[in-house]
């Protein structure tokens, strides 16, 4: 006989885990999709920390400050930037 624990953790599984997993997926492409992010973002969608990302921009790595201070990035301008190192 099974628990009533077995039971529910089975019909978690059954039910949310695959909503769970299309919701993730649509989020992951929403981002995908967005083109200028915040500083913390983009160092996280090319995997590199914040500090790495200064670095860059003191080579020359373009981006985009706005009146109030925020600093924008285009994954677009930094993914042409990076390319115009490769040899």
């Amino acid at each position: 006989m099974l628990t009533i624990e077995v039971t529910l953790r089975q019909f978690q599984a059954q039910s949310f885990d695959p909503a769970f997993t299309v919701m993730k997926k649509a989020l992951d492409s929403a981002k995908e999709e967005q083109d200028i992010l915040k500083q913390k973002c983009c160092a996280d969608y090319f995997d590199i920390s914040v500090n790495t990302m200064k670095s860059w921009v003191a080579h020359g790595c373009p981006e985009i400050r706005l009146e109030s201070g925020m600093v924008l990035y285009s994954k677009k301008a930094v993914h042409e930037w990076l390319l115009s190192y490769q040899m």
